[in-house]
């Protein structure tokens, strides 16, 4: 389930309970059940499966494999599924990936979330709260017969589908601490010293995954992306103070840019807004900002740091419950093709962490799994599993890569903005040259960077958008999407008013206006 993050130095508040929601029957059969087997599935011998980790990545695995008609285990660390973390975004090729493995439970899902797909999303200058390059989410996926991007509580997701692989094929409390091959078995010991045999085993098991270093021996040290995020849920439905161009009604999904430091928010539903405010820092903890001896917790340390930045910032900052904040590194995994050790195979965070700048480590993950089981759905009982894993691995490899540099460039982009020419001097800048810099800002001339950063964004981002929601269809060997059969579908989120918000917008509030490279 992943590390927990440091809280605020204050005292604990009680999670929040998740929404209870009454699943829809579809075909006769109730999403959130244990799912019986993919109508395709065969009588024939098809692999035992052990799946190490139940997360987002281990069920999902776990779920894909049984509805092939694969016999599953998995072994999850908590003793009991409670709410815990924020929300987390599906964007449409996780939608289509966990809709080709079972519609009954994409549906389940896609009820239990907050559509921002439909919404105007986009940049924006920290400390103006002026939109620095606006997207539309929505054209991905009407062109490939995708879901709108949603959000939705994590502990939801988690239930849908433990409740989809059902409570008998999971063995809560128990952690995999090593892997043996034994003939044509792969063994599985638990840390408590058990043994269960299986033909494949699944490592799930996170960022940290103990499989991963068993697999690589000694291997370097997670990547630390040069920032730490500050995290929370705020209530926080209309916007008080101008400017208002980020009504909740009209806007999904924001980033704040700012040099050091930058802002992400998007609605969750319920009028909250999850947030998640990064800071250039070392890595470990030891800043001033996160012992935060000068503040009485997070948030006041928070409103600090962003104190001279636009009101659309500064509300949802006041909005947060102090002990609501939560601090981490933010971490990924440099890619690295040795997914594969024999009958054990690596998925999810274990294999190709990324940083959350896209929204794409649970998308990722879904995508793999839905690739694994078409994978070992081929194979005769324990017989060419090796060879299912490799193929597994290289319908993924270059995928899960292209995701991991374009959530690195995202940030990399936010280290160079600047607004104005001479903000906020380069640190390696002598004195005199900064205080240079300092007067040359006062003009309030454009930033060259940011001029043709606009333009660049303008020229490419609806080509990541692309590549990122559908894959251009691309093969996934060579670096496609897997989402499955997406042309073949109509998705009812796409219909406003019936299964999606019917939202007051226009295609020219998608639009940037204005000359390209000083456009708002």
């Amino acid at each position: 389930m992943g590390a927990r993050s440091a809280r605020a130095p204050t005292s604990a508040s009680a999670s929040a309970t998740a929404r209870a929601r009454r699943p829809r029957a579809r075909g006769g059969v109730v999403a959130t059940r244990a799912t019986t087997v993919n109508e395709t599935a065969t009588a024939r011998d098809l692999p035992k499966v052990l799946v190490a980790g139940g997360g987002i990545a281990g069920l999902i695995t776990a779920h894909a494999c049984r509805r092939k008609g694969m016999e599953v285990t998995v072994f999850e660390k908590v003793r009991k599924y409670e709410p815990f973390g924020g929300p987390i975004q599906l964007q449409c090729n996780a939608q289509g990936a966990l809709d080709s493995i079972d519609p009954d439970v994409a549906e389940a899902v896609m009820r239990a979330g907050t559509i921002t797909g439909d919404r105007v999303n986009g940049l924006l200058d920290g400390v103006s709260g002026e939109w620095f390059y606006r997207f539309d989410t929505r054209k991905p996926c009407h062109e490939n017969g995708l879901p709108l991007t949603l959000v939705l509580s994590r502990f939801e997701l988690l239930d849908i589908l433990s409740k989809g692989v059902g409570a008998e094929n999971i063995e809560m409390g128990t952690v995999v601490e090593k892997y043996e091959h034994r003939g044509d078995k792969i063994v599985a010991t638990l840390t408590d010293g058990t043994e269960h045999e299986g033909d494949v085993l699944i490592g799930a098991d996170g960022i940290h995954s103990r499989l991963r270093k068993q697999m690589r021996g000694a291997e370097t040290k997670l990547a630390y992306a040069g920032y730490a995020v500050y995290t929370a849920i705020c209530d926080y439905s209309q916007p008080h103070r101008e400017p208002v161009n980020t009504d909740p009604n009209k806007v999904g999904y924001q980033v704040f840019l700012g040099p050091k430091q930058y802002f992400v928010s998007s609605d969750v539903g319920n009028g909250q807004q999850q947030y998640y405010a990064f800071l250039e820092v070392p890595p470990g903890g030891d800043d001033e900002f996160a012992k935060c001896e000068r503040w009485a917790n997070y948030r006041d340390m928070l409103l600090d740091r962003f104190s001279d930045w636009c009101p659309a910032v500064l509300e949802r900052l006041e909005c947060t419950k102090p002990e609501d904040v939560e601090r981490r590194d933010v971490n990924d995994l440099l890619p690295d093709p040795r997914w594969v050790d024999g009958r054990m195979a690596l998925l999810g965070d274990s294999a190709h962490a990324v940083q959350p700048n896209l929204g794409q480590g649970g998308g990722q993950a879904i995508e793999g799994a839905y690739v694994l089981a078409d994978e070992l759905s081929k194979c005769e009982g324990g017989k060419g599993v090796q060879k299912a894993l490799m193929m597994y691995a290289a319908r993924r490899f270059l995928r899960t890569g292209a995701i991991h540099g374009l959530s690195r460039f995202s940030s990399l982009m936010n280290t160079f903005y600047r607004r104005y020419l001479g903000d906020e001097p380069y640190g390696w800048y002598p004195e005199p040259a900064k205080e240079m810099w300092h007067e040359v800002s006062k003009a309030k001339i454009p930033h060259p960077g940011s001029v043709v950063g606009q333009i660049a964004l303008m020229a490419t981002m609806p080509i990541i958008l692309e590549y990122v929601g559908a894959g251009y269809g691309i093969p996934g060997v060579l670096g496609g999407a897997s989402t499955g059969n997406g042309k073949d579908r109509v998705p009812k989120s796409q219909v406003p008013g019936i299964s999606a918000p019917k939202r007051d917008l226009t295609a020219d509030d998608f639009k940037m206006k204005g000359i390209p490279g000083l456009a708002k």
